[in-house]
């Protein structure tokens, strides 16, 4: 171990000694890392720090060792590793007040409230209100500031529509806010919680969306894409089994789909595991191009997503799909609650094939599918997809470039009072409208589109993202 270690510094500082030690800079850091810029110049600055024992901490500690190793430094990467983490439990008091302030920022954000009317209902001037959220002024006496922001939002949200918005924000049930005592204990305790930031998953996204061409990917990825034409191999019904079979028959399906003439819309759900599917890159490839090719052919695709899952592999699963999202080729939907915790469930259905499975939850061997082109089962599968269509809601609705009088239309519907226009620095092509029921992420070129979200879990990402911006 190094001579004259403490180990009461912050995490931000540990950071920039060790840094200051090797002779890296930030941009080294995150090539070595995978860590975006934005998230070591918030660690550096000390405006985020990362979970104890998680990825990023590891991820650091490896980078700097590697840095250190290539100067022949003689650190260990052990010594690296412990210091860090040490800084973070040292560090947590002077965090909690910053988990405050962005927590405090989400709730004014969520509910519309200016510095002026929230200064005004607790009590104080506006331009301490910003000095607060700016995290440059903090409440001589904290537990009195967070006594009075429950009592004004105990008092002025008893609506069941409000609290079922509050309820949204603090990600709970309705009935978990009933009776005031619980109701403001519930705010208190929300606004001192650490919540998982995050804030690098949804600018990665929003990143992503910003840089993304419709134009380059209809010329050089779908304007690559030839449709097959083949005849039909499947008559009747087929059954298949595990992972392999999953496979098989979903892209059995999707060829049953691109070699029929039918022009009916086709109906997607899946909830079944992704990783053992993910793994085989070869059946990733096929299974894009496949999609392409269902684009290519003018077919339109009602896709119910499973967002039962972490918000990382949900915004990443969504990435996927974006790019076709921006043909106005599908209208994403979502299940409020999965319709089983017992079992995992496919169902896939077009003008001439149907495609029903299902496994144990967590085993996937056991999983059986039927594939059937069969005329007397297609309807019975079909009225299944419309049912299932009916009980999900609209992950997003998308506006596309020629539909920009209706999205001009359905502002001047939505209008409320709480419709807001938010711009960023961070990106040359993308602004965002923010309601209380909703937000639109708006692509300014490449071309013009409206990607109007009304998920919960999504849009409280968001929301925390821009309140932080």
């Amino acid at each position: 171990m190094q001579k004259g270690v403490v180990f009461n510094m912050r995490f931000c500082e540990e950071l920039k000694r060790y840094m200051d030690i090797i002779g890296c800079s930030a941009t080294e850091l995150s090539r070595k890392t995978g860590i975006s810029n934005a998230a070591i110049s918030r660690y550096i600055s000390g405006k985020r720090e990362p979970e104890p024992e998680s990825e990023y901490i590891k991820k650091l500690s490896d980078a700097l060792y590697i840095l250190a190793d290539e100067k022949s430094l003689g650190i260990k990467k052990s010594e690296i590793l412990n210091i860090l983490e040490e800084s973070l439990t040292s560090s947590k008091k002077i965090y909690e007040f910053e988990d405050f302030v962005g927590n405090f920022k989400l709730l004014q954000e969520g509910l519309g409230l200016s510095n002026v009317s929230m200064g005004k209902a607790l009590g104080y001037d506006a331009s301490y209100i910003s000095r607060i959220k700016k995290a440059e002024r903090k409440p001589l006496d904290i537990d009195d500031f967070i006594e009075r922001i429950a009592g004004y939002i105990v008092d002025n949200y008893k609506s069941a529509e409000r609290r079922n918005f509050i309820a949204k924000i603090f990600e709970c049930r309705p009935e978990d806010l009933k009776g005031d005592d619980i109701y403001g204990e519930k705010i208190k305790s929300w606004l001192m919680e650490r919540h998982t930031d995050y804030n690098e998953i949804i600018h990665g996204f929003l990143q992503r969306l910003d840089d993304f061409s419709l134009d380059d990917y209809i010329k050089e990825d779908l304007g690559k894409v030839r449709v097959i034409n083949s005849p039909i191999l499947l008559r009747g019904g087929r059954n298949y089994y595990g992972v392999e079979g999953r496979k098989a028959s979903e892209e059995e399906f999707i060829k049953l789909t691109l070699l029929s003439k039918s022009t009916e819309p086709i109906f997607f759900y899946n909830d079944l595991p992704m990783a053992k599917a993910a793994e085989d890159e070869k059946f990733k490839k096929r299974y894009i191009l496949a999609m392409s090719m269902l684009l290519k052919k003018g077919l339109h695709l009602n896709m119910v997503h499973n967002i039962d899952r972490p918000m990382e592999e949900m915004i990443l699963g969504m990435e996927g799909w974006f790019p076709m999202y921006m043909t106005g080729a599908i209208s994403p939907y979502y299940f409020p609650k999965k319709p089983s915790d017992m079992f995992c469930t496919s169902h896939m259905t077009s003008g001439s094939v149907a495609l029903s499975g299902e496994c144990i939850s967590n085993n996937q061997e056991r999983g059986k599918f039927y594939l059937t082109t069969k005329k007397e089962e297609l309807p019975y599968y079909k009225a299944k997809s419309r049912y299932m269509l009916k009980k999900a809601k609209p992950l997003m609705v998308i506006y596309t470039a020629d539909k920009e009088k209706e999205f001009e239309e359905f502002l001047r519907s939505e209008d409320d009072g709480s419709i807001r226009n938010i711009t960023s620095g961070k990106f040359k092509n993308m602004d965002f409208t923010v309601s209380r029921k909703w937000i639109s992420m708006n692509k300014q070129l490449s071309p013009k589109i409206h990607f109007v979200i009304y998920n919960e879990k999504l849009q409280n990402a968001i929301r925390t993202y821009l309140a932080d911006k």
